[in-house]
């Protein structure tokens, strides 16, 4: 007999898809329970913890998880374009069928997670309330195994917000894993104002999260104890050790044909995004003229039917390397062809192999005449963003997140560059080469622009979509220089 909590009815759901194929004539019978899962309940990992005070704060994480039982969690967050707003279905599986659920936008953080999902109350040793936060939830942030016997892997992407201009994401949790919402942010908690002593942190689902996923009261709530105690160093988690890069080996190298005209099922597709993270650098140095640049950020993502592979062989001791792009058809190399140039850039924060034809950025007049080019042309790829992790052929997880790794050393003899399909490489161009030098400019409107594969040497599914336009308008005069970036559909990253 399957407890409440592990049953939802159909009849409770309208509008409910059933992915699952039906035998003919269920639509006319009456509805049925449908058990679904998963189990959700609120696991601490210890009642009692010391939490160390800075100044007169604390990072306080009580240490309280999401935790899934019986099947896996799954949502997916996505918008159909960038005029439209998000919407959240939830993803339920049980016993060898699909529901998908639409879930009112209410319930939706942006691309944070599940909004309003869960309180955390903090009572000092008198009862009295000295802190209360609602907590968002991200499923994918820094998942753990509950127990030996659970599954050793999880599917999910590990982490929910990335690009302003994400198109889709899945969220979830896997079968017996949970998530700690509350300390999964930078510094491993949130930031209260705590003097030493005692506290009862108590944490519970919201009610309207409660009754939609039906969860038991007593799976909802969570208590620890606290002590907040005097700190050990000044700084507290701002001291941070520096981050040590991560050795990955190169992969093996596939033997390929060659590939002159790939099929369209084997090929990427490149995207660029509208440029976001737009502003003003105005410098003055000693005994010279004011100058001004503009900063901006663009990224490159992969859309299509198969991941971008490109790599890079030296060729007689040649201090660049020919570049071979690689087809991929259900994850196996099925061809390859020419494709470009690799240099190795060791320039300032550099130090990595950079494939020579990958994207170019441009500042365009009103009517689209050329300004100026940025001086980056050169790119170590890898993921940085998860785009639109909804689509087909998306890899929900990669080997790596960012460039570590990736780019390979001076002394390489073979460079592997990869974005599987859903995923972006973002870049910010704020050094004096490669943003853009407004000191002289007219005031008016502007534009950046970002072509994907400016040469064409990539095979991709579709080149009509390798342009993006972000407009901008320069104002100010010299030493202050001014921009205003009017919102792309509504999605505003420079406000």
């Amino acid at each position: 007999m399957l407890s409440k909590s592990q049953l939802r009815w159909a009849a409770a759901a309208a509008g409910l898809a059933m992915v699952a194929s039906l035998p003919a004539g269920l639509a006319t019978a009456q509805p049925k329970p449908v058990p679904v899962g998963p189990t959700i309940k609120l696991m601490v990992a210890q009642n009692y913890i010391q939490v160390p005070q800075f100044g007169s704060f604390v990072f306080l994480d009580p240490g309280v998880y999401v935790a899934a039982f019986g099947s896996k969690l799954e949502f997916q967050v996505q918008r159909t374009s960038y005029g439209k707003p998000l919407t959240m279905t939830e993803i339920i599986h049980s016993r060898g069928a699909t529901v998908v659920r639409p879930l009112p936008k209410w319930l939706i953080a942006g691309w944070d997670g599940l909004a309003r999902f869960m309180r955390m109350t903090v009572r000092n040793s008198h009862g009295k309330t000295v802190a209360s936060r609602i907590i968002p939830f991200c499923p994918n942030g820094n998942p753990q195994r509950t127990g030996p016997n659970t599954p050793m892997s999880s599917p999910f992407p590990q982490q929910c917000s990335s690009d302003p201009f994400e198109l889709g994401m899945t969220l979830g949790l896997q079968r017996g894993w949970a998530t700690d919402p509350i300390g999964g942010g930078f510094f491993g908690g949130i930031n209260l104002r705590l003097k030493r002593g005692h506290y009862k942190v108590t944490v519970n689902i919201i009610r309207a999260w409660r009754k939609l996923l039906d969860v038991g009261k007593a799976d909802a709530t969570a208590v620890v104890h606290v002590r907040v105690v005097k700190g050990t160093n000044g700084c507290g988690p701002f001291c941070l050790p520096p981050r040590a890069k991560r050795a990955r080996a190169l992969p093996k190298l596939p033997a390929a044909p060659g590939m002159s005209s790939p099929p369209k099922a084997d090929l990427p597709d490149l995207v660029p995004l509208p440029s976001w993270g737009i502003n003003v650098s105005n410098f003055k140095p000693k005994n010279q003229p004011a100058v001004a640049f503009l900063n901006f950020g663009a990224t490159v993502w992969i859309g299509g039917n198969a991941r971008l592979d490109v790599e890079g062989f030296r060729h007689n001791g040649s201090r660049t390397m020919q570049a071979y792009q690689y087809f991929w058809h259900d994850g196996k190399v099925v061809g390859r062809t020419r494709a470009g140039t690799m240099g190795f850039d060791n320039g300032k924060g550099e130090n990595e192999w950079h494939f020579q034809q990958f994207a170019q950025y441009r500042l365009l007049h009103s009517n689209k005449s050329l300004v100026a080019r940025s001086r980056k042309v050169g790119f170590c790829i890898a993921p940085t963003d998860p785009v639109d992790l909804v689509l087909p052929h998306a890899a929900w997880q990669t080997s790596f997140i960012g460039l570590t790794g990736a780019c390979g050393s001076q002394s390489a003899l073979w460079v592997q560059e990869m974005l599987p399909v859903g995923w972006g490489d973002t870049y910010f161009q704020f050094l004096s080469e490669q943003a853009f030098n407004i000191t002289n400019l007219p005031n008016g409107t502007y534009y950046i622009e970002i072509i994907a594969n400016p040469e064409r040497v990539l095979h991709e599914t579709n080149t009509h979509n390798d342009v993006s336009l972000r407009r901008l308008i320069i104002g100010g005069k010299p030493g202050h220089r001014t921009v205003r970036v009017p919102a792309f559909h509504g999605i505003d990253p420079e406000r």
